[in-house]
């Protein structure tokens, strides 16, 4: 066989030197592929009564937020594809609910679930875990092992939240009746804990200490900044129960970091906008830009936790 001349093995080797460079190049500039995140839930992730409102020169606005979108807002550099099955009717139907939209969201195929307050009404509430009026506290805690199966479905990340005490809202969102015992919130957190513990895929909002912090402090610690309520921008509505769109720009904060290194953690060719550094006072800015012209003011949220259906 013949030998190469010089001559041609140069033009051959730079051929494949100029190829090899354009797939490079190719690879560095391909867009990254959106992120799937599924959310399941209750009314706070459902963005129940999450309405701000500003009066301005030119007349009223205002905008309302679900979780989601706020976790948009606080990482915009976050490339994703939703599928947001939060509601605020969970409470009616906990166990029938949280069973649907579980399975709703592994039909997805998501890379990642936010479950925040997912396991709330398997604790709270005055249903029994087979239906009908609650018994006692033991089937609170029945009710919860019902929660976390659903959660146990899930091999990709799952970010959810651990049991607040939320017996601020008692008289106002929450009938006593809902409020589980101090006891009971124990033991339920202590399960909760146990059960997290066993699991790599699953990442705690701790949403007991940031709702601990909210009664003691009427404040919120977020990524290493304080976060306090401003005159016209709560952290908690009126109800003492759902977040005001401030607090829930730190909620999403919280959120957006913890899908960011969730992700990566289990599939490092998955990238997510290193460059993203989460803050809520930035976020909250954000979603004042969101703000439409408001013909009409906004309703007063209803005596019972029932949000405009999705």
């Amino acid at each position: 066989m013949r030998s190469l001349r010089p001559t041609y093995l140069i033009a051959l080797l730079a051929s494949f030197a100029i190829h090899a460079s354009a797939r490079a190049q190719a690879s560095d500039t391909a867009p990254t592929k959106p992120l799937r995140v599924a959310v399941i839930g209750a009314s706070a992730s459902a963005g129940f009564g999450c309405v701000h409102r500003e009066r301005r020169d030119d007349g009223e606005y205002a905008a309302s937020f679900r979780l989601i979108d706020m976790v948009r807002l606080a990482c915009p550099e976050l490339s994703l594809v939703t599928s947001d099955l939060s509601s605020g009717f969970f409470f009616m139907a906990p166990v029938r609910n949280g069973e649907k939209a579980a399975a709703r969201a592994r039909e997805f195929k998501p890379d990642c679930v936010v479950a925040l307050d997912f396991l709330f009404w398997y604790c709270y509430g005055d249903d029994a875990p087979e239906g009908g009026r609650l018994k006692d506290e033991a089937e609170r805690l029945a009710k919860l092992e019902l929660g976390l199966k659903q959660l146990e479905a899930f091999e990709v990340p799952v970010l959810v939240g651990d049991l607040p005490d939320m017996s601020p809202a008692v008289g106002k969102m929450l009938s006593a009746a809902q409020m589980p015992s101090a006891e009971t919130l124990r033991k339920a957190n202590a399960r909760f804990v146990e059960w997290a513990a066993g699991r790599s895929n699953i990442r705690v909002v701790p949403l007991a200490r940031m709702q601990r912090q909210l009664m003691e402090e009427n404040a919120l610690d977020i990524g290493g900044a304080r976060l306090e309520p401003a005159k016209d921008a709560p952290l908690l509505q009126r109800d003492a129960l759902h977040p005001a769109p401030l607090g829930m720009a730190g909620l999403a904060c919280a959120v957006a970091v913890e899908i960011k290194e969730a992700v990566s953690a289990a599939d490092r060719s998955k990238e997510a906008a290193d460059d993203c550094t989460p803050e809520p006072v930035e976020t909250f800015a954000r979603a004042r830009g969101e703000l439409k012209p408001s013909r009409r003011a906004v309703p007063a949220a209803p005596a019972k936790d029932v949000p405009v259906k999705n």
